[in-house]
C-alpha cells in the first residue's frame, strides 16, 4: 500500500504575497474663472492638498490634481474618490487612468467615505477664505425691462456670473421698476461673492446711492416697493438690503457710465438683456440655447477685461 503523502513544511523563508496598502483620498474640485479651479484634498493618512489649477475644464482640472498628488506622495498606491456626474469622461477613461498613472484607481465615494469627503470641502472652504481676503473682485450690474418683464445680470472678473428674469408686478415692487432690476442685480452679485472683497460696478446712480445708504444702515428701499408678500417670502430687495449691510465691510460701489466699452459693464448689460428677452418668451430662446449663450457672454466679456488689465 502506497503510504499517505504529507505536505511538505512551508521553508520558513517564505511569506505569503499581501497586497500594498491603498490610500484614499476624497479630492473636490470648484472652478473660479474660466480656465482656473481650486482643489482640496483630504488623505486618510491626514494628509491634505489645496490650490489652484489651470486647465480647459473640470475632468482636466481633476486628472492635474490626481497626477500632482500622486508625484508629491510617498504612498504608491491611491484610491481616488471623485464626486463628479455620470457623464463625466473619467468614468469612461477609468481603466486607462490606471494604465497611465499605475497605482491610481477612482472611485465614487461611498457612505463610509463620508468623514474625508467632508474634510475636503472644509479645505476648500478655508482657501476661498483665504482667498477671499487675498483677491479682490470687480463685478459689473445691470438689469433690463421690456414692458413688465424685467431681466438683470451682473459679471464678474473671475468669470463668475448670474442673471434671472421675470415677471414683475408694480403692485408689489413699486413704479422704479428699473431700479429695482438695477438694485436685484447687485443683490444677486452680493450673494454669491459673499465673503470676498468686492468692487460693483453700476451704470445707475439711484442704485449706487442707494447700497450705499443699505451699507450706512438705513432701513430703505425703492418709492412702493413692498416688504411684505402674502406667501411669506422675503422680498428679493429686502434680503440684498440684509445682505448688504452685514458685508459692507467688503462692499465698494462705484458709478460708471454706461455703454462706454468697459467689458465687464457690456457684459453685465447683455446678461440682462438675454435674461429679459427669455422671460418676455422670446421663440429663439429654449433653455439650453439660453444658458449656452449666456456662458458664451460670460466668458467673452471676462477674457476682454482681463486683457485689458494685464496689457
Amino acid at each position: 500500500m502506497a503510504s499517505k503523502p504529507t505536505a511538505p513544511s512551508r521553508r520558513i523563508d517564505i511569506v505569503p504575497a499581501r497586497p500594498r496598502p491603498m490610500l484614499p483620498v476624497a479630492v473636490v474640485v470648484t472652478q473660479r474663472g474660466e480656465t482656473m479651479f481650486r482643489y482640496s484634498a483630504a488623505g486618510a493618512d491626514e494628509q491634505h492638498w489645496s490650490g489652484t489649477v489651470g486647465a480647459e475644464s473640470i475632468d482636466t482640472a481633476l486628472l492635474d490634481v490626481i497626477s500632482g498628488i500622486r508625484a508629491a506622495s510617498d504612498s504608491e498606491r491611491f484610491l481616488f474618490l471623485l464626486q463628479v456626474p455620470t457623464r463625466s469622461m473619467l468614468w469612461a477613461l477609468r481603466d486607462e487612468i490606471a494604465l497611465l498613472m499605475p497605482g491610481v484607481w477612482i472611485e465614487r465615494p461611498r457612505l463610509s467615505d463620508e468623514k474625508l469627503v467632508r474634510q475636503a470641502f472644509a479645505g476648500l472652504r478655508e482657501s476661498r477664505q483665504v482667498a477671499a481676503q487675498a483677491e479682490p473682485v470687480c463685478v459689473a450690474t445691470d438689469g433690463s425691462v421690456r414692458g413688465k418683464f424685467t431681466g438683470y445680470g451682473w459679471l464678474a472678473s473671475t468669470g463668475e456670473y448670474g442673471l434671472q428674469g421675470f415677471r414683475h408686478s408694480t403692485k408689489l415692487i413699486g413704479p422704479k421698476v428699473v431700479l429695482v432690476a438695477e438694485l436685484r442685480a447687485i443683490g444677486a452679485a452680493v450673494q454669491k461673492l459673499r465673503g470676498r472683497n468686492i468692487t460693483v460696478f453700476s451704470d445707475s446712480k439711484l442704485a449706487v446711492a442707494m447700497v450705499k445708504r443699505w451699507m450706512a444702515g438705513e432701513d430703505v428701499l425703492p418709492e412702493g416697493y413692498s416688504a411684505f408678500r402674502t406667501s411669506g417670502k422675503t422680498p428679493g430687495l429686502v434680503r440684498a438690503q440684509r445682505m448688504i449691510q452685514e458685508d459692507r465691510a467688503r462692499i465698494t460701489p462705484v458709478w460708471v457710465k454706461g455703454h462706454r466699452g468697459e467689458p465687464l459693464n457690456e457684459g453685465a448689460d447683455a446678461l440682462a438683456r438675454l435674461a429679459s428677452r427669455y422671460a418676455l418668451g422670446d421663440s429663439t430662446l429654449d433653455g439650453p440655447e439660453y444658458h449656452r449663450r449666456a456662458q458664451g457672454l460670460a466668458e467673452t466679456f471676462a477674457r476682454e477685461f482681463n486683457s485689458k488689465q494685464t496689457a
